[in-house]
C-alpha cells in the first residue's frame, strides 16, 4: 500500500498512471484520497478530488457501480445519523460524478440539493460545473436551482453559476453547425449586463490547474464542443473525434477515444487557452452528417466552415492541402513548392501530422514520392482506405 508521501507525490504530479497501477493492487486506494480531501489546502487539494474520479472510473471498467458505491458513501456520511464526517464531500461527490456520469449520473438532483447548505455549495456549484462539461443533458433540469446563485454577494458562487449556465446553453446562436436550440435557461437583460461587466476575481480548478477569471470572463465563455462516433471506412470501424467553436470546425481525429480526447486536449490549452471543452453531440450534428456522406460516396467536397490555428506556415500547408481536389494526389515536394519552400518536404510533412483537422483539411491526399503512402496520424491502414473511398 502507498504511503502518504507516495500519494501526495501522485497528487502534485497528476501520475494517474501510478494511481492505476496501485489500483490494480488494492481496490481500497480511494480511502487515502478521501483522507486526503479533508483538508482544503490549495492544489494538492483539489488534485485529491480529481484523483478520486478518475480512479473510480478506472476501477468501474473492471468492477460494476464502483463508483456508485462511493456516491452513496458519501451521501450516508453527510446525513447527521451515520455518525461518519465528510469534509469538503460536495467537491469528492462532483468528481465523481463528473467523472462516471454514466452510472452516478442520477445523483444530479442530490448534488444540487447540497446548494442548500451553505458550507457545501461552492463544491456542490463547482461539481456542477464539472458534470456540465462532461454531460450537459444532466445539468440541464436544475436551472432554478442554479439561477439565484447568479445575484450571489460571493464573487465564487457568481462566476460557477454564470459559467454552468454558459455550458448548458450552448448552441448560442445561429451559425450553421449549431442549428439545434439548446436549453431554454435565459436572466432578464439588467442581470444579464450585469453579468458582463461583472469584474470580480476568482479562482476555480479546471484541467489540472487553479485559474483565475474574472465573472464577467465565465458569463461570456467560449466553447469547443466535441464528440466521437463511431463510423465505417469502407471494410473499417474508426472512431471519430470532431470538435467544433462557434467558428467552426478545429478538430476532426481518428485515433481511439481516450488518446483522441487526450491529443485535444492539449491542443486546446495551447491554442484555446481559458475556453472550455464540452462533451456534446449537437453542435458537431452537421460536421458528423456530411461525414457520413462523404464516407458512403454522396459528396465530394465538404461545406463546413473551419476554425483553423496554427502557425503562419502550417496555416499555408493546410491551406494548399484543400486546394487537392478530390481523387487526386500530390507529393510533399510538390506542396513544398506550391508555399514557396522547394527544399521544404520535411517541414511539409510535419505540418501535415500537425494537422488537427483530418479528412475535411485532406493531408491523406499527400503521399511520398513514387507513390508510398508514409505516416498518416491515424494510422496508414485509414490513410489507405480513405485514398480507395476516393478511386486511388
Amino acid at each position: 500500500m502507498p504511503t502518504k508521501k507516495d500519494v501526495e507525490r501522485i497528487l502534485e504530479n497528476r501520475d494517474w498512471k501510478q494511481l492505476y497501477a496501485w489500483g490494480d493492487e488494492n481496490k481500497s486506494l480511494y480511502r487515502q484520497l478521501m483522507a486526503r480531501i479533508y483538508v482544503k489546502d490549495g492544489i494538492v487539494f483539489w488534485r485529491a478530488v480529481e484523483a478520486l474520479g478518475v480512479f473510480a472510473h478506472y476501477i468501474e471498467q473492471k468492477e460494476r457501480n464502483y463508483a456508485l458505491e462511493l456516491v452513496r458513501r458519501y451521501f450516508w456520511m453527510l446525513n447527521e445519523e451515520s455518525g461518519g464526517t465528510a469534509w469538503n464531500a460536495s467537491e469528492a461527490i462532483g468528481s465523481l460524478i463528473a467523472h462516471c456520469p454514466r452510472t452516478c449520473g442520477q445523483f444530479n438532483w442530490m448534488l444540487s440539493g447540497l446548494l442548500e447548505d451553505e458550507s457545501l455549495r461552492d463544491g456542490a456549484l463547482w461539481g456542477l460545473g464539472q458534470l456540465a462539461q462532461v454531460n450537459p443533458p444532466l445539468v440541464d433540469p436544475l436551472e432554478e436551482r442554479i439561477r439565484p446563485f447568479l445575484e450571489s454577494e460571493e464573487s465564487l458562487a457568481r462566476g460557477l453559476a454564470a459559467l454552468i449556465y454558459i455550458l448548458v446553453r450552448v448552441p448560442l446562436d445561429d451559425f450553421a453547425l449549431y442549428r439545434a436550440e439548446g436549453p431554454k435557461w435565459s436572466v432578464p437583460s439588467e442581470l444579464d449586463q450585469r453579468l458582463k461587466n461583472d469584474q470580480s476575481l476568482l479562482e476555480i480548478y479546471q484541467d489540472g490547474e487553479l485559474r483565475s477569471y474574472r465573472v464577467q470572463e465565465l458569463w461570456q465563455a467560449q466553447t469547443v464542443a466535441f464528440w466521437t462516433e463511431k463510423l465505417m471506412i469502407k471494410d473499417l470501424e474508426v472512431e471519430l473525434t470532431v470538435a467544433t467553436s462557434s467558428l467552426g470546425l478545429c478538430w476532426l481525429g481518428l485515433s481511439p477515444a481516450v488518446e483522441e480526447e487526450k491529443s485535444l486536449r492539449t491542443w486546446a490549452s495551447r491554442w484555446l487557452p481559458k475556453w472550455f471543452l464540452i462533451r456534446k453531440r449537437e453542435p458537431n450534428g452537421e460536421v458528423i452528417r456530411q461525414l457520413q456522406e462523404y464516407l458512403a460516396g454522396k459528396i465530394k467536397v465538404f461545406t463546413i466552415p473551419l476554425h483553423q490555428l496554427g502557425t503562419p506556415f502550417q496555416l499555408k500547408v493546410w491551406e494548399e492541402l484543400r486546394r487537392i481536389p478530390y481523387g487526386e494526389t500530390r507529393s510533399y515536394g510538390e506542396i513544398a513548392t506550391k508555399v514557396g519552400n522547394p527544399k521544404g518536404q520535411r517541414a511539409v510533412g510535419m505540418a501535415n501530422n500537425r494537422n488537427p483537422i483530418g479528412i475535411v483539411v485532406p493531408c491523406h491526399r499527400v503521399i511520398g514520392k513514387g507513390g508510398s503512402l508514409t505516416g498518416y496520424a491515424g494510422g496508414v491502414e485509414i490513410k489507405q482506405r480513405l485514398l480507395e473511398l476516393e478511386g486511388l
